[in-house]
């Protein structure tokens, strides 16, 4: 296996396109923070700890309606139960005497980009996943930060456009995937009608408790509805 360092500095270059990326979306985030008070640097820490897009979203969605910390402790476990899921994959690649520290680093920064690139390696030294989330993770705080400032200094008609975009984000992102996968394409619209239907009928229900209803109880029943077929075993010989 690669030194340590030259694994670390072969993840920072192949994260170069996840840098790009986050920087231009996490803008829309940004400013979508400063329209509920956010400052640069609040903003700026809530992206360097929290990172994640859908869970981000949810969570300032949930502090502008004013709802409750418990809701958005729960929205956060539901939205980002995937990401323990990845890191037990990826432990998969991993040598028996990988520390626990390089194991729970490798943890604090996984997102989906950098499990799709860290996935690629059949034998995985942790420092390379470092590596990735090191070039990836200073855009999606930039951005955010940039977005904050955006914010202060265009015309209000100007931010409220801008913020629309992160909507727009979440949409391509789950429609794209939906179009190779006839399993998605109904499930997504089912949640939107559920969504939609508690918010009109039952408003009591706070966004931030639907987001974790409606996430736990659709993939559960997803799950059940249409479960993965494991692979068929190979044939003994005879």
């Amino acid at each position: 296996m690669r030194s340590d360092r030259k694994e670390f500095l072969r993840g920072f270059r192949d994260a170069f396109p996840v840098f790009v990326s986050y920087f231009a979306v996490s803008i829309a985030l940004g400013i979508t923070a400063r329209n509920i008070g956010f400052s640069p640097v609040a903003a700026g820490f809530m992206s360097l700890v929290n990172l994640t897009s859908a869970g981000q979203a949810a969570g300032l969605r949930i502090m502008a309606e004013q709802g409750t910390r418990i809701e958005i402790v729960l929205s956060q476990v539901a939205i980002n139960l995937r990401y323990m899921l990845m890191s037990a994959v990826l432990a998969t690649r991993l040598t028996e005497n990988t520390g626990t520290g390089k194991r729970m680093l490798m943890g604090f920064g996984i997102t989906d980009e950098i499990f799709g690139l860290s996935a690629k390696n059949e034998a995985l030294n942790p420092f390379y996943t470092v590596g990735c989330f090191c070039m990836a993770t200073p855009g999606w705080v930039a951005g955010t930060v940039l977005g904050v400032v955006m914010g202060n200094l265009l015309p209000v008609k100007i931010v409220e456009a801008l913020s629309m975009a992160l909507y727009g984000m979440f949409i391509s992102l789950v429609f794209s995937p939906a179009k190779k996968n006839y399993i998605l394409f109904p499930v997504i619209l089912f949640t939107m009608l559920s969504s939609y239907l508690l918010e009109t009928f039952v408003p009591v229900v706070s966004f931030g408790m639907r987001v974790i209803f409606l996430t736990l109880g659709i993939s559960a029943l997803a799950a059940v509805i249409f479960p993965v077929k494991a692979e068929k075993e190979e044939s003994e010989d005879v």
